[in-house]
Formats: C-alpha cells, sequence, structure tokens
C-alpha cells in the first residue's frame, strides 16, 4: 500500500513538474516577440484574463452548461451500450448486426451527423446532445461487446456451477471480468463527447446559438479575444485532468490494478 502511494505521489509530481515546465516554455517564447502578441499573448495574460472571466461568472455559466449536456450524452450512450453488448452476447445474429453498424457508422466523426441532426432536431441543446451520444456510444459499444466476449468461458462455468444466472451471473462475472475494457471505453467515450460537445457549439455559436465553452471560445474568437479563447480551452484541459485524475484513475486503482489486471 506504502509503495503504490508512493508511485501516485512520484507520478503525480512528475506530471505537475512537467507542465510548469511547459508553461515556463509558453511565457519565454512568449515575451520573445517572435509572434505578435494579440495571436500568441503571454501565459501571465491568459492566466490574468481567465481570473476575470471566472470572477464574473460567464465561464463557470458556460462550463456548466457543458457538463450538464455532456452529462445528458454520456448517460445515454452507455444504456445504449450496455443493451447492445447484452443483446449482442445473447444473439450471435445480433452480434452480427452490432458489428455491421459498428464498421459503417464508428468511423463517422460525431460532427459530420450534425447537418442531419439539427435537421431533424433544430439547433439547441437536443441537438447537441445527440452529437455526443453518437460520437461517445461506438467507442462503448465496442470495448463492451469486446470484453463480455473476452471473459473466458472457464470463469462462465465456474459462476453458473456456483448457481449465478441472468442478472447475477453478469454483475458478478461478466462485468467484473470486463471492466478494463469498460474502464478503456468510459475513458475513450468522455473524451469523444467533450470534443463533440465544443465541436457543435462553435457551429451552433455560427449560426447565432449560445451554449457552453464552446459557444464561450468561438465568440471570444469572433471578437479577437485570443486570451480567452486560451482562457476557455485551459479549462477543458483542466476539467479533463480531473475526471482522469479523481474519477478514471481512482476507480482503476481500487479495481483493475488492485485486481492485478492491469501492469502497474
Amino acid at each position: 500500500m506504502l509503495n503504490n502511494r508512493r508511485k501516485v505521489i512520484n507520478k503525480t509530481l512528475n506530471q505537475i513538474l512537467f507542465i510548469l515546465a511547459l508553461m515556463l516554455c509558453w511565457e519565454l517564447l512568449a515575451r520573445t516577440g517572435w509572434f505578435p502578441p494579440l495571436l500568441f499573448p503571454r501565459l501571465s495574460d491568459v492566466l490574468r484574463t481567465l481570473i476575470t472571466d471566472i470572477r464574473s461568472g460567464e465561464i463557470v455559466g458556460r462550463l456548466y452548461f457543458s457538463l450538464y449536456l455532456i452529462a445528458q450524452g454520456l448517460a445515454l450512450a452507455v444504456v445504449t451500450a450496455a443493451v447492445a453488448a447484452v443483446l449482442a452476447l445473447c444473439s450471435p445474429i445480433v452480434s452480427d448486426w452490432v458489428q455491421a453498424v459498428m464498421a459503417i457508422l464508428h468511423p463517422l466523426p460525431g460532427i459530420s451527423v450534425l447537418p442531419i441532426i439539427i435537421l431533424w432536431l433544430g439547433t439547441g441543446p437536443r441537438s447537441i446532445v445527440a452529437v455526443i451520444w453518437f460520437s461517445s456510444v461506438w467507442p462503448l459499444i465496442a470495448n463492451l461487446h469486446t470484453g463480455l466476449r473476452s471473459v473466458p468461458a472457464t470463469q462462465i462455468e465456474v459462476g453458473q456451477n456456483l448457481g449465478l444466472k441472468g442478472v447475477r451471473l453478469i454483475g458478478k462475472v461478466l462485468i467484473p471480468s470486463a471492466f478494463p475494457y469498460i474502464l478503456t471505453g468510459l475513458r475513450v467515450a468522455w473524451a469523444r463527447a467533450w470534443q463533440a460537445s465544443v465541436a457543435a457549439e462553435m457551429v451552433f455559436g455560427a449560426s447565432g446559438g449560445e451554449g457552453g465553452l464552446g459557444w464561450f471560445i468561438y465568440k471570444k474568437r469572433f471578437f479577437m479575444e485570443i486570451a480567452s479563447v486560451f482562457g476557455g480551452m485551459f479549462v477543458i484541459i483542466v476539467v479533463g485532468l480531473i475526471v482522469e485524475r479523481l474519477c478514471f484513475e481512482w476507480v482503476e486503482a481500487r479495481t483493475v490494478r488492485r485486481w492485478g489486471m492491469t501492469l502497474e
């Protein structure tokens, strides 16, 4: 336990030092004057502008709006992926259908279906949620489908011999065995959801609508407030790091690493 704690602390310190080094390089490069200050502002100016935007409450409201839509889209994607993976596991025909749909739709970027979604749902939060769902559902289905099918038959037979059936067999045997795949799918889906949310909000910004951080970045870019653009991007990065360290890595440390299912 002490060893693991030291590894986590060392990893965190290394990452913090690396980020600080990048920030220092940014500040020094901006101070050389090689790039126009309007297009490549100093990091100190970006942070100062970001603090002002946070105090005004605008960027916090935009962040809440984005996270709210991402939560809806991801929740729908998780339910869809779970249903599709379980049905595929129960029926070889459905499995073939799922793989065919994956081969057709998985390569499509979420933003590519936005024009159709706008025609169906209009420009608004529902369309953004639909794009987030479309972008995140495929990595979830792929990892769930692969993970559930990778469970050794002997483990399933042992569970059945212990009297486990149906939902109990899935919860006690299949899901724990496939959990590394499930966690990977959630990580990829979370990243895809952010990308889709920001891209969709930028498109809606072009059409005159409002939204979350993507719309905030688009608006600031339109008025050439580049420091605020970098500030919005910085918030997205920080949220991603927080979710990765406090959510995904925390779950991974208490599940797949503790179970010996991944390398340290």
